[in-house]
């Protein structure tokens, strides 16, 4: 049986040493089908060279192994301002903005194989028909930049006019090779600095996202080479000047070998319409492109790829504005009216990604830990607490923020306590702390539960429990009451339930929450199991526990031994318990990164942790995490 993402037949591979070329390609999850099909065009025509895709989206919510390509997270480029991009660029604006971003990276990663490789970029909706033999000649012979002209002739009685090129750029930016030298590099700082607040779509100033700023590029360095091959970067805006013909695997373009078809706008559910920026061309009157866009149309359908397709974008699709003119659609994110809502969280899966994060971060969280020190009155003032003020949301408003010093666990250098911000920054407002207030931000922003949404939560005497009851009648919550009353049972209005042996049928939930519950649980592996089981397929788990991010192994505390005596390996330590306020609740462990060996043996396949900071949200301190686990659909 043929794998419905195979290789189409029509590619013909490099004959030779090829040229050291590094390819990449920047899209959001939905778009990781079409990265999949021009890797595999890729591989067939450059079998030796590199390839990466740039995720701008949330790296979750698919599994990357059998999509077979190296994919780097949007954290991997180290934008100092990509919380404000994020903020305020729409889906477009965005993937084209860490553009140059993705070229210094390239050329960094490039240094220990090959000090001056070639570097390509090639826009995730393109198809490699045969090796760009023109492209790596140019850079080998000494260009610095290769770009290729959205038409080759006057186009003025064509569909889209020569002034239509003054006002989107000469060139197509979804096709851009460069030389890895200090003066190529030099530029691609300037590009990414104008890019940080200029990337947009605003034609009347006369600019277009990335690409109208490389109208500038041959002012900048001496070696551009304007590509005028017609076999490349064939699209909708210049097909009235180019013609497809020959036989499979021998593709010419008026005369010349093709090289890539750019499938720009191209519309999956319409069978005659080409793309959704044309109104005059069609499968029937493309000049031989119509037939490619049928087949590669087939192969971006296939069953295998429609989940990917359907991920939703995890920013925002008409960013800050409200609006995206080059991609517009019913796609649209309901956070998009709410922007400022937006928390920027990192995502982890194991524990060196975690403390690489860490380590290239190094500037910026000692940033944030002045940022933090800053907030805390000096002196007498302020011993017994302070406020600032921080939007909560939670409320959806900026509250004062009350933070105390209790159970602070160290000092400033001058000896001012430094607050415990983890759990004594309670909003004025709903009364939450700092990890509860973030824990729902990230709920609500990264899940979208629906308001009829089936949700259980290890808690029901909270603040927390009676904000989300008024929010989502399907949601039950629960204590633990050991044997006052049968599991399941009633005391005094409260759900009795045990986490490690819970009385739901098997796949009750969609979500399951737990926040600070699961360091009393004797054997939390019987817990995620037990979650595993009331969890539906594609059902999430979501909680918080105390944690040392920086060990694998926890910290065992305290054990339950086989005749229900506690050993104690530390000191006793208890937390709070709105079932006991005056005993508390003894803490069993504080869990190191094996909590994601029991999720794995539970069955989550692939757990991960959000952590984060946000002077904006008040969510400070070091070490702040959110633990997801997804049941497998």
């Amino acid at each position: 049986m043929k794998h419905e993402t195979a290789p189409a037949s029509h590619l013909r591979a490099v004959g030779g040493k090829a040229t050291a070329l590094r390819f990449f390609t920047i899209c959001a999850r939905n778009f990781l089908p079409s990265a999949r099909l021009l890797c595999e065009s890729l591989r067939q025509a450059h079998p030796d060279a590199d390839f990466t895709v740039y995720l701008c989206d949330r790296d979750m919510g698919y599994d990357p192994v059998p999509l077979g390509m190296r994919i780097e997270p949007l954290e991997a480029l180290g934008i100092p301002a990509l919380e404000r991009m994020i903020r305020s660029y729409n889906i477009t604006e965005l993937c084209t903005a860490i553009k140059p971003y993705c070229f210094l990276r390239e050329f960094a990663q490039a240094q220990g194989d090959d000090p001056t490789p070639h570097v390509i970029y090639l826009d995730p909706d393109i198809e490699v028909f045969s090796p760009l033999t023109e492209v790596a000649e140019a850079l080998d012979a000494g260009a610095l930049a290769v770009l290729t002209p959205h038409v080759l002739h006057p186009a003025e009685r064509a569909e889209f006019e020569d002034d239509h090129f003054l006002r989107f750029g000469a060139y197509n930016l979804g096709f851009i090779a460069l030389r890895n030298t200090p003066e190529v590099a030099e530029v691609m700082r300037w590009w990414g600095r104008r890019l940080v607040d200029q990337c947009i779509i605003d034609l009347p100033r006369g600019i277009f996202v990335d690409q109208k700023w490389m109208d500038l590029l041959p002012a900048f360095l001496d070696d551009v080479h304007v590509l005028r091959h017609p076999g490349y970067n064939i699209a909708y805006w210049n097909l009235h000047e180019r013609r497809i013909h020959g036989p499979e695997g021998a593709l010419q373009c008026n005369g010349q070998p093709l090289r890539f078809v750019h499938y720009s706008g191209i519309i999956l559910e319409d069978t005659d319409q080409l793309s959704r920026h044309s109104r005059v061309f069609h499968v029937s009157n493309s000049f031989g492109y119509g037939p490619l866009v049928q087949r590669y149309r087939a192969r971006l359908t296939a069953p295998g790829n429609r989940r990917l397709r359907n991920l939703p974008y995890a920013f925002f699709w008409n960013g800050a504005r409200g609006k995206n003119a080059h991609s517009p659609g019913a796609e649209a994110d309901t956070a998009w009216s709410r922007p400022e809502t937006f928390l920027l969280a990192r995502q982890a899966f194991t524990m060196e990604q975690y403390l690489g994060f860490l380590s290239a971060e190094a500037s910026e969280i000692e940033n944030r830990r002045a940022t933090e020190a800053a907030l805390v009155p000096r002196g007498e003032e302020g011993r017994n607490g302070f406020h600032f003020s921080a939007y909560c949301a939670v409320c959806g408003g900026r509250h004062s923020m009350v933070t105390s010093f209790l159970y602070s666990g160290e000092t400033y250098p001058d000896g001012t306590p430094v607050p415990n911000w983890r759990e004594h920054v309670a909003c004025a407002s709903c009364g939450l702390p700092n990890r509860v207030r973030a824990s729902m931000h990230l709920f609500l922003q990264e899940f979208e539960p629906r308001s009829d949404s089936r949700i259980y939560i290890t808690e029901q005497k909270t603040r927390l429990f009676g904000w989300l009851s008024g929010r989502f009648p399907n949601l039950t919550g629960s204590e633990y009451f050991g044997n006052r009353v049968p599991k399941g049972g009633l005391f005094e209005g409260v759900r009795n339930e045990n986490f490690e042996d819970l009385s739901f049928q098997s796949e009750s939930f969609e979500f399951l929450l737990s926040f600070d519950v699961l360091e009393h649980v004797p054997h939390p592996e019987r817990a995620f199991a037990e979650a595993f089981r009331v969890l539906e397929p594609g059902g999430r788990l979501m909680f918080s526990v105390p944690a040392h991010l920086d060990r694998h192994p926890s910290t065992i505390r305290a054990e339950l031994a086989p005749d229900g005596r506690i050993v104690h390996n530390l000191p006793a330590e208890y937390h709070g318990n709105p079932v006991d306020p005056e005993g508390g609740a003894l803490c069993f462990r504080y869990f190191g990164w094996d909590l994601m060996d029991m999720l794995r043996e539970a069955g989550f396949p692939r757990p991960f942790l959000f952590h984060y900071w946000s002077r904006e949200f008040g969510y400070f301190g070091p070490g702040q995490a959110l633990f997801v686990a997804e049941k497998p659909r």
